[in-house]
């Protein structure tokens, strides 16, 4: 009996032990597999946190109009649209037929209702913070089998460099910006081309032919990201960039390394030449003589390291930063010194240290540098000197190492068997000793601090007052732009005090810029003051003779003096400049309507009609230009069409009672007189009293 015992014991306590393992090990692949889960969870609701106010937002006047609201392309699916949206530069600065796509979708679905876009930014900007959760665990797994040792938390690391990235402050620009679209979703097809590329590393051991669908893929992403916004051609080298740091040189010969990437480098250089070219003919590049190669290099080395710096302490920021005014202070001159250290000083030290530290520094600097050259100010991309949107795909190259350190500081004092914790909720960092919990706690604070200040970021974006006011507070009596788009707002607003005062600052500081002297002219004609807003269009006209939108303005003042062949002098040269322009257009048609040139006013009528269908005005005066000119069923028509877009409109009630009163339908004119009236529109007296007798209404 104790013989059997003594022998059914340990076989007992045996199987209990093993029926205790196969549950412990199920519970850490359970966790593992629901923690990545979880961590992303977490990452999309504070990301959609930080960015939920720009909602709330409105369009701004900083592209938003050209890109959105005067863009004729996007507003239907004509094939005529598409066409010059997949063929041709329809925003007069560079080729991005997806973005431009995309707000199609946007205007489809949502017209000019701005929380439709602002959401569509965000989800595409979490969808970009996710895969950037997913590209870091999946380098981290690569460098694991790269002999980079054993990365325990891999997934709380790729949700701390998720974080940095999904709520750094510098990204606001390109998220709460409608018009930067191409920012957000360029970045998306760039990421998921990298991780198509390190899942194209680990299946096909370098082998090109054995991994054809993947390496087809790897392109795919990349031409949908060249289609979204040209800064993508710099990706090959990034793919570069995860060779040095999955050590492929050590497994791969350099001959088939460097064949591997030709393709992507024909691609490159083809879009380099068009971007640059389109740039070029829309003034977007800065010319020579503005700035000479060296001056450019100053620009580009304090841009180098500024950027790095901002990507640890992100403040003060601004959405423009202006080129210094006169001579260059001492600091540039210096940059190209501070540059140098900022990049040999971290190299040597990790060079000194390990090959694998090495290797993760050359990775960091080499991403940065090389998605950031393509906007540095050697090239010239605008008219400011540095530009938050810049740092959407190169932060990567700083939050990454970051990563990997932080790590590499915390390794040491990892408790054992902390990942066999039999909570969900319970912190990974139960255990650590002083150190741990120091670094752990700063890289806390670092993003609450990120949380905090992107939200308050994306309150600047709220308009375009609250945008340009923080400029003009950043940077007072230097961005002329900052000034003029602040008159623009007033302007709009009716506030006419107020749009003359920054319209005259922006003045004073000697701009060379034309459109500020034409919407001070346009300004001074509302206010008809109309021999003084003429000289301001003169004004316009000798700094830039071929400037379309300054024939525009003046042709409404001329319209608006009554002026009407002059007005459509003006017209006529603006259209030859700008021969899509649907307020060009519309402008064309209402003057030609007041001069009672009925057949090309509604000529005019019907081409803006079918670049925006939608707008409910076009068709009014549409039907005013044909019941003047006595055909009276297309009035008819228009009125109709009128109603069912805008059924509030009073006006086109009163209008269809006329219409209808003119073809002897009085049942018809007498109840859309009433509508009129019950819409509280001014309908005549003695209009109704004659629609009364001839039905006999008492």
């Amino acid at each position: 009996m104790n013989d059997k015992n003594q022998k059914y014991k340990p076989a007992r306590n045996s199987e209990q032990k093993e029926a205790k393992a196969v549950p412990s090990d199920t519970f850490n692949l359970t966790y593992t597999r629901w923690l990545k889960y979880i961590l992303l969870g977490g990452i999309i609701i504070v990301t959609f946190w930080c960015y939920h106010y720009s909602l709330k937002n409105e369009f701004t006047n900083w592209d938003d109009e050209r890109f959105i609201s005067q863009n004729i392309f996007i507003k239907s699916f004509s094939a005529a649209n598409l066409k010059m949206i997949l063929f041709h530069d329809v925003t007069g600065d560079y080729y991005n037929p997806l973005t431009m796509i995309s707000y199609a979708v946007n205007y489809h679905f949502s017209g000019l209702a701005p929380g439709a876009y602002y959401l569509t930014n965000i989800i595409i900007h979490i969808l970009n913070s996710c895969l950037v959760f997913f590209l870091t665990l999946m380098l981290l797994k690569a460098m694991e089998e790269n002999v980079y040792g054993s990365f325990k938390w891999k997934e709380w690391l790729a949700l701390f460099c998720s974080l940095a990235y999904a709520i750094h402050p510098m990204h606001v620009e390109s998220v709460s910006w409608i018009a930067e679209r191409k920012d957000v979703l360029y970045a998306f097809f760039y990421f998921l081309g990298l991780i198509a590329y390190v899942k194209y590393i680990a299946k096909g051991k370098s082998t090109l032919f054995s991994t054809r669908n993947s390496y087809f893929l790897v392109i795919g992403f990349y031409l949908l990201s060249l289609l979204s916004k040209p800064m993508a051609v710099v990706f090959p080298f990034s793919l570069l960039a995860i060779d040095v740091l999955l050590k492929r040189d050590k497994t791969t010969s350099v001959k088939k390394i460097i064949l591997e990437k030709l393709p992507f480098i024909i691609i490159a250089i083809l879009s380099a030449i068009v971007t640059y070219h389109l740039q070029k003919l829309s003034g977007a590049i800065q010319e020579q003589q503005t700035y000479n190669f060296f001056q450019r290099f100053l620009f580009a080395s304090y841009g180098f390291y500024m950027y790095i710096l901002k990507a640890i302490i992100p403040i003060p920021q601004s959405s423009y930063y202006p080129y210094p005014d006169g001579d260059l202070p001492v600091i540039f001159y210096v940059s190209p010194l501070i540059a140098l250290l900022v990049a040999v000083i971290p190299l040597y030290l990790s060079y000194r240290s390990s090959e694998n530290n090495f290797r993760i520094v050359l990775f960091g600097l080499g991403f940065y540098f090389f998605n950031m050259i393509m906007v540095s100010q050697i090239i010239g991309s605008g008219p400011t000197m540095m530009a938050e949107r810049y740092t959407y795909v190169c932060y990567f190259g700083v939050f990454f190492p970051v990563t990997c350190f932080i790590y590499k500081i915390l390794q040491p004092q990892i408790p054992k068997g902390v990942l066999k914790s039999s909570t969900l909720i319970q912190s990974p960092f139960r255990g650590l000793g002083l150190t741990g919990k120091i670094t752990a706690g700063v890289a806390s604070i670092y993003l609450l601090c990120f949380a905090s200040l992107c939200y308050e970021r994306t309150l600047v974006w709220h308009n375009s007052e609250t945008l340009w006011a923080d400029v003009v507070k950043e940077y007072p009596h230097r961005v002329i732009k900052a000034y003029n788009n602040l008159g623009n707002y007033y302007f709009t607003h009716a506030d006419l005090d107020k749009a003359y005062d920054n319209y005259k600052e922006a003045i004073d500081l000697k701009t060379g810029d034309p459109q500020v002297y034409c919407n001070m002219g346009s300004l001074l004609g509302a206010k008809k003051q109309y021999k003084l807003s003429l000289e301001y269009y003169t004004a316009a006209l000798k700094i830039d003779s071929n400037d379309g939108l300054t024939y525009l303005d003046r042709a409404i003042t001329y319209s608006a003096m009554g002026r009407y062949d002059l007005a459509i002098a003006d017209y006529r040269r603006s259209s030859r400049l700008n021969p899509y322009s649907e307020s060009l257009l519309s402008n064309i048609a209402y003057t030609y309507l007041n001069a009672h040139q009925f057949d090309s006013a509604i000529g005019y009528y019907n081409r803006v009609i079918q670049i925006n269908p939608s707008d409910p005005w076009y068709y009014h005066y549409c039907g005013v230009a044909e019941f003047d000119k006595g055909s009276i069923k297309p009035a008819m028509d228009d009125f109709i069409q009128n109603l069912r877009i805008a059924p509030h409109d009073s006006e086109c009630m009163f209008y269809l009672s006329i219409v209808y009163n003119r073809i002897n339908d009085y049942n018809s004119a007498y109840r859309y007189a009433q509508m009129a009236q019950n819409a509280q529109y001014p309908v005549p007296d003695g209009y109704t009293g004659l629609l009364k007798a001839k039905l006999n209404i008492k």
